[in-house]
């Protein structure tokens, strides 16, 4: 081997060794960490799944494992047949329950719901939560990854989409969309107006979803529709020019 293919070697070698642990390596950020603890704490979600009493937690993987007990959902349908059978029912599928504590590490996120499954101690924790709703010890769930987490994988979008394979996230997904908004956007939002230069989904993260909806005739690559809704009794006229609001009528 020459002198020069050594020092391609060596050049690769220093490449992966300093290069790749400080990028590509790199584990998730705590300020990504905490974005999306302070997004999840505390809110409400209703699960979709009966979700095992157990404080090791239901395990769900990122891309699905092979095999005849494995379904899309990346669920091993033996195991949480098992756990529902020897250890009980933390949630009801359809059941209303607080996130209580997240926990992101390594492969994983840990989300605890009532409670995280751990009997007494969870329902107590739960209850401290969340004193208007009766927890029984809840359940947890292990979102994982087989890989070390990356800030992309904590984007709200990103995690959500995974998070939405067993519990109903919509209203995290409006709230992810309210804190990207600038501050006036915000405001108008949280005050449940519509202003001009919002974008459809501003208007229905406002006013939601339109009686009506009307598309108009575009020339000279201008876009126009028209919105409307019934609101207080009032009718309201939403009209949009290429994607944002040029103009609000109330008759």
């Amino acid at each position: 081997m020459t002198k020069k293919h050594w020092k391609i070697i060596i050049a690769g070698i220093v490449f992966v060794v300093v290069i790749l642990p400080s990028g590509l390596w790199a584990g998730a950020s705590d300020t990504a960490k905490r974005s999306l603890e302070q997004l999840l704490l505390g809110k409400d979600l209703k699960s979709l799944t009966q979700l095992p009493a157990t404080k090791e937690g239901l395990n769900i993987f990122y891309t699905p494992p092979a095999g005849k007990d494995w379904d899309q959902r990346g669920i091993n349908l033996h195991d949480l047949t098992k756990w529902l059978k020897d250890r009980g029912v933390g949630v009801e599928s359809n059941q209303v329950v607080t996130i209580t504590n997240v926990n992101i590490h390594g492969d994983m996120i840990e989300v605890h719901l009532g409670g995280g499954g751990m009997g007494r101690r969870g329902s107590k924790h739960a209850q401290e939560e969340a004193p208007v709703l009766e927890r029984a010890g809840g359940s947890r769930i292990n979102f994982r990854y087989k890989r070390d987490i990356t800030d992309a994988d904590l984007q709200p979008n990103a995690f959500l989409d995974f998070m939405g394979r067993v519990l109903d996230v919509g209203a995290l997904r409006e709230e992810a969309a309210r804190r990207d908004l600038p501050p006036e956007i915000r405001h108008a939002v949280e005050s449940k107006n519509v202003v001009e230069g919002m974008t459809y989904q501003m208007v229905l993260l406002s006013w939601g979803e339109p009686e009506q909806k009307k598309i108009s005739e575009s020339g000279e690559g201008k876009l126009s529709e028209t919105w409307f809704y019934m609101k207080d009794g009032r009718r309201w006229v939403v009209d949009f020019l290429n994607g944002k609001v040029a103009k609000i009528q109330q008759f």
